[in-house]
């Protein structure tokens, strides 16, 4: 038998930096950081991780409220409204992680996020 190598399928070498909502020389707002971005500090980064997971975990919560609210005859509505307000909550969420070399548009998109999920959270408790 013959060992026979493989050519890979996938890239292994580092992908250029593709901005979103770029334009011209501007490398846009929404991106993953560059290598010459300056380093989000590490206070910065811990506090968006835990305000992202305590949105997360409360939209596990919603959820999982949600769930047993279905299989206990929830109206029609119920799942449409708790995944768009779910959706609202979770882009901006996103946004803002993609944004953290930025000043203060990830605070403004994390406080953005808050609103949503507490009307979810109110729905869910309301039915």
């Amino acid at each position: 038998m013959t060992a026979v190598e493989q050519t890979r399928t996938t890239r292994t070498e580092p992908v250029e930096n593709a901005p979103i909502l770029a334009s011209g020389d501007d490398p846009g707002v929404f991106r993953f950081p560059a290598p010459e971005d300056p380093a989000p500090r590490l206070a910065k980064i811990l506090a968006m991780a835990l305000y992202g997971t305590a949105l997360g975990l409360t939209g596990v919560g919603v959820g999982l409220y949600a769930v047993i609210a279905v299989f206990g005859g929830a109206p029609g509505w119920y799942l449409p409204v708790l995944g768009l307000l779910t959706v609202l909550s979770v882009v901006p969420t996103a946004a803002a992680f993609l944004a953290i070399h930025e000043r203060n548009l990830p605070w403004w998109l994390l406080f953005a996020a808050a609103p949503p999920m507490a009307a979810a959270v109110a729905v869910a408790i309301s039915y």
